[in-house]
C-alpha cells in the first residue's frame, strides 16, 4: 500500500494533533519524536476547539495493495472521529491515564478538565470513586503522586498534565483476513503487552498470537533470536517466549541456552531436526525423572535404616524389661521363703512354752516374756503387711511388663511391616531406576548413531602376575581407572568389560551393529592394543570359546534363515597386511603381489580370494585356514604375537523375491597387530623389520583419526595400505565400532596409558550417520512376479 504516513501527514494540514503519549511507555523507548502541538485560538467563552489524535502507521512491506491503503485511512479516520467525539463531550483535551489499585488492578482512565473516569468490563465507562484516591496511585503521569497520596477534594478534580502521544517504533498496522487492517500498539503494563486499537468499542485489545507474529517489533526480534539460535524452527514458539520475558530477546536467548545447552547453536535440519531436539528435550526429561527417583531411593533408604535403627532399640528394651520381670520373681520367692521361715520360727518358740502351772497355784507367770511375744508379733504382722505389699506391687509391675511386651509386639510387627514396605518401594524405584537407566541407554545410543560417533569398547586382560597389584580398575560399566604415582586417573567409554567377561558378553555390544550389516549398511569392528594385550582372543577366539570373528558371521547366517522372503548370498574374504604388503590368506596357492585399486568411494582388491559360506562348519573351516596362513611369531612380550594386521571382509548381498529389491553390506573385521616397544621385545632381524612395519602403520591409523577427529580438509588414508583399506570403513559410509584391549600389569602401565588415550581420542571422531546401500526393484519386476 502507499505509505500510511502520508494519509497522516495530509491530515496534519487540516488538524494539527495534539501530543499525547500511549500508556506504557518506558524508559527503553522514549527516543520517539513527539509531535508538536500548534496554539489554537481561544474563543470568546474561553473554550478550546475539539482537538484529534493522529498515529503514524508504518509498514516494511511494499506489496500490500491499494485496498490495505483504504482500510489505514478508514481507521485513522476512526480513531481521529472517537477522539474527537470524546474531547467534545468533555469539553477540552482528553488525557489517558492508568490507576493501579492496592489490590493489584490496573485501570485505564480518561480525564479532562477534572472530570475522570474509568474502563470498567462490565459496565463500560464508569465515573472515577473518590475514595479510590486514598487506595492506589496514578502511572505514567508527572503530576499523579501527589494527587493520589491525599483523598480527593470534594469540588472539581486537578487537571493532570497532558500526556504526549509519540510516534515509535510501538504503533505499528497490521492486515488480519476478515477485518482488514488494524492499528497495534506496544502497550506496557507490568510487562510489555502487544494490543490493536478495535474502531468499534473504541478499546486497546489484546493481539492474538499468529496476528502478532506479522508485527515489525515482534518481527525484528524474533529474526534476532533465531539469528542467534538456528536450532529453533518455530516462530510460533519463540512469540510465546518474547511475551513471557517481555520481549527482551536476550533474556530469551539466555533461558533457550539454560534449558537446552548449545543444542540449538546448531541449525536444524526441518522435521528431522525438529524430532532430534524433540528427543533432546525428552532425554533432558528423563535426566531429570531419573534425579527424581534417585532422590527417592535414598530417602527410602534413610527411612529403612531409622526403621532399623527403632526396631533395635525395641528389642534391648525388651531385653531390659525381661530382666526387670526376673528379677521381680527372685525377689518374691526370696520374700516367701523368708516368711515361711519366721512362721517357722514362731512355730518353734510356742512349741518350747513350758505347761501351765498346777491348778492349785493361786498365781499364774506367763511362760514366755511379754515384750517378746509383743516384738514377735510386731514382727510378723510387718512380715504380713510386706508380703502383701510385695504381692501387690510385683502383680502391678507383671500388668505392666506384660503391657509394655504387647506394645512392643505391636511396635516390633509395625516396623516389621512398614520395614517390608519399604524394602518392597526400594525394590520398585530400583526397578524403575533401571527402567529409566536402559531407556536413557537406548536414547544415547539412537543419538550417537545420528551422530555417527565411532563406539569404543575396551576389555581388560587377566592378570598373569598374582603377586602384582593390578594399575586398572573397572570403577563402573563405563569407566575405567589407571593407578599412577600421581593418582588415578579415569577414562569414559560406551562400555567396558573387566578380565571376568565373557565372549558372549563381549559380542553383545556389537550386536545391534552386526545385525544392521543384514539390512544394506557397512559395518567395520577393529581391535586395537599393545601386542599381548588380548586383541586376537577377542577377535577370533577359540574353537571353544570363539570370538567376534566367528559370532558375527553366525549372527549373520540367522538372520538371513530367519527371512523367508529374501534371498542372501554371503561370501568371506581374509587378507593380512604384512610389512606393508598384501597377502591373500585364502589362496590354495600362492599369488602375485596384490595391489589396491581405488574407483571412487569404493575400494577393491583384484585377484582377492573370495569363498561363499552358507553353514556354521564353512565358517569354521574358512578361518582355520586363514588363521594357519597368517604370520605368527614369538617374542620376549608374546609367546604367539601376530606379526600382521588380519583384515576379515564378508560381503552380504540380499535380493527380496516380492518386491525385488536388492541390498548389499560389508562387515569389515580387523584384528590389528599389536604395538611394540623395540627395548621390550628385544626384536632382531626379520622381527626388527616387523615391528618397525606395525608401529608404522599404526601410526599412521593414529593419524588419520586425528585429523577425522578435527575435521580436517585432509586426511591422510594412502600414507599405508592398512589405512588404505579402511578408507571405505572411516568415511562417513560405515558403523564403525573400536576395541581397546589393556594388560592390567604394573610393568605395560606406558602402553595401557597410550591405548586408553588412543580409544578416548577415537571416541570424540564423528564419521557422519551411515547410508543403506539398498536399491529399488527393477521396473519390470514387479509386473513379471504378478504373472
Amino acid at each position: 500500500m502507499g505509505s500510511a504516513a502520508s494519509v497522516a501527514d495530509a491530515k496534519k494540514e487540516e488538524v494539527e494533533p495534539v501530543p499525547c503519549r500511549a500508556p506504557g511507555d518506558d524508559a527503553e523507548f522514549k527516543d520517539d519524536k513527539s509531535i508538536a502541538p500548534d496554539n489554537v485560538e481561544e474563543e470568546e467563552t474561553s473554550r478550546q476547539e475539539p482537538t484529534s489524535h493522529a498515529i503514524e502507521i508504518s509498514s516494511s512491506d511494499e506489496s500490500i495493495t491499494e485496498m490495505q491503503d483504504e482500510a489505514v485511512e478508514e481507521i485513522e479516520t476512526m480513531f481521529k472521529k472517537t477522539m474527537a467525539e470524546a474531547s467534545t463531550e468533555t469539553e477540552g483535551p482528553l488525557a489517558f491515564e492508568s490507576f493501579l489499585h492496592k489490590n493489584g488492578t490496573l485501570y485505564s482512565c480518561f480525564s479532562q478538565h477534572g472530570s475522570r473516569v474509568y474502563v470498567d468490563e462490565t459496565n463500560g465507562l464508569v465515573p472515577f470513586p473518590d475514595e479510590w484516591y486514598s487506595e492506589g496511585r496514578f502511572i505514567n503521569a508527572t503530576n499523579e503522586q501527589a494527587l493520589s497520596q491525599n483523598a480527593a477534594p470534594s469540588g472539581s478534580q486537578p487537571t493532570p498534565a497532558e500526556p504526549a502521544f509519540a510516534e515509535d517504533d510501538r504503533a505499528s498496522a497490521v492486515y488480519i483476513q476478515g477485518k482488514g487492517m488494524l492499528m497495534t500498539y506496544m502497550f506496557e503494563e507490568k510487562a510489555n503487552v502487544c494490543r490493536y486499537f478495535d474502531a468499534q468499542s473504541g478499546l486497546w485489545l489484546l493481539l492474538p498470537l499468529q496476528w502478532e507474529m506479522n508485527i515489525d517489533f515482534v518481527r525484528i526480534r524474533i529474526q534476532q533470536v533465531m539469528g542467534a539460535l538456528p536450532g529453533l524452527a518455530d516462530p510460533t514458539e519463540v512469540t510465546a517466549a518474547l511475551r513471557q520475558c517481555s520481549y527482551d530477546p536476550d533474556e530469551v536467548i539466555s533461558a533457550y541456552l539454560s534449558i537446552f545447552g548449545d543444542a540449538l547453536l546448531q541449525p536444524g535440519q526441518g522435521e528431522q531436526g525438529g524430532r532430534e531436539l524433540h528427543s533432546f528435550r525428552t532425554h533432558l526429561e528423563k535426566e531429570r525423572v531419573i534425579e527424581d527417583l534417585r532422590q527417592r531411593l535414598l530417602l527410602k533408604e534413610q527411612e529403612v535404616e531409622r526403621l532399623v535403627q527403632r526396631n533395635s532399640q525395641l528389642s534391648r528394651e525388651t531385653q531390659n524389661l525381661s530382666d526387670t520381670l526376673q528379677h521381680l520373681h527372685r525377689t518374691v520367692a526370696e520374700l516367701e521363703a523368708g516368711q515361711q521361715e519366721a512362721r517357722e520360727r514362731v512355730r518353734a518358740l510356742l512349741a518350747r512354752r513350758p505347761a501351765l502351772p498346777p491348778p492349785a497355784r493361786p498365781e499364774r507367770r506367763p511362760a514366755v516374756d511379754p515384750a517378746r511375744l509383743q516384738a514377735l508379733a510386731t514382727l510378723t504382722r510387718g512380715l504380713n503387711v510386706a508380703g502383701k505389699q510385695l504381692r501387690s506391687a510385683a502383680g502391678r509391675w507383671l500388668q505392666d511388663a506384660r503391657r509394655q511386651v504387647a506394645q512392643l509386639e505391636e511396635e516390633a510387627l509395625r516396623l516389621a511391616r512398614a520395614q517390608e514396605e519399604a524394602r518392597r518401594e526400594a525394590q520398585e524405584l530400583r526397578a524403575l531406576y533401571r527402567r529409566e537407566a536402559l531407556e536413557r541407554k537406548a536414547l544415547y545410543n539412537r543419538l550417537l548413531e545420528l551422530q555417527g560417533n565411532i563406539r569404543v569398547f575396551c576389555r581388560c586382560r587377566a592378570s598373569t602376575a598374582a603377586a602384582a597389584s593390578p594399575c586398572l580398575e573397572v570403577t563402573s560399566e563405563e569407566e575405567v581407572a589407571v593407578s599412577q604415582k600421581s593418582g588415578k586417573r579415569k577414562f569414559l567409554f560406551d562400555k567396558v568389560y573387566s578380565s571376568s567377561a565373557s565372549q558372549e558378553a563381549v559380542f553383545e555390544g556389537t550386536l545391534p551393529v552386526i545385525a544392521s550389516c543384514a539390512d544394506g549398511y557397512n559395518v567395520c569392528i577393529l581391535a586395537y592394543g599393545q601386542t599381548g594385550s588380548g586383541k586376537t582372543y577377542t577377535m577370533m577366539g577359540r574353537r571353544d570359546k570363539p570370538g567376534v570373528n566367528v559370532r558375527s558371521v553366525r549372527e549373520l547366517l540367522r538372520i538371513c534363515e530367519e527371512r523367508e522372503k529374501v534371498t542372501y548370498a554371503l561370501k568371506i574374504s581374509m587378507l593380512e597386511v604384512y610389512n606393508d604388503s598384501l597377502n591373500d590368506l585364502l589362496a590354495k596357492s600362492a599369488t602375485g603381489h596384490l595391489e589396491i585399486r581405488t574407483q571412487g568411494k569404493s575400494v577393491s582388491v583384484p585377484g582377492l580370494t573370495a569363498v561363499e559360506v552358507k553353514t556354521e562348519e564353512d565358517i569354521l573351516s574358512v578361518m582355520e585356514l586363514g588363521e594357519k596362513n597368517r604370520k605368527i611369531a614369538s617374542t620376549k612380550m608374546n609367546i604367539e604375537s601376530s606379526r600382521s594386521h588380519l583384515i576379515l571382509t564378508l560381503r552380504v548381498d540380499g535380493t527380496d523375491t516380492v518386491s525385488g529389491a536388492t541390498s548389499r553390506g560389508t562387515l569389515t573385521l580387523c584384528d590389528l597387530a599389536g604395538s611394540e616397544r623395540i627395548s621390550k621385545t628385544e626384536a632382531k632381524g626379520a622381527r626388527l623389520l616387523e615391528a618397525a612395519s606395525i608401529n608404522k602403520s599404526l601410526t599412521a591409523l593414529g593419524q588419520v583419526f586425528s585429523a577425522l577427529k578435527s575435521n580436517a580438509l585432509h586426511v591422510p588414508f594412502r600414507n599405508s595400505k592398512l589405512t588404505h583399506l579402511l578408507q571405505p570403513c572411516l568415511s562417513g559410509d560405515a558403523k564403525a565400532c573400536v576395541f581397546v584391549n589393556v594388560s592390567p600389569e604394573p610393568k605395560d602401565l606406558p602402553e595401557t596409558l597410550s591405548t586408553l588415550q588412543f580409544g578416548s581420542s577415537v571416541r570424540q571422531v564423528a564419521l557422519g550417520r551411515a547410508a543403506q546401500h539398498a536399491m529399488p526393484a527393477a521396473p519390470g519386476h514387479g509386473a513379471k512376479a504378478e504373472r
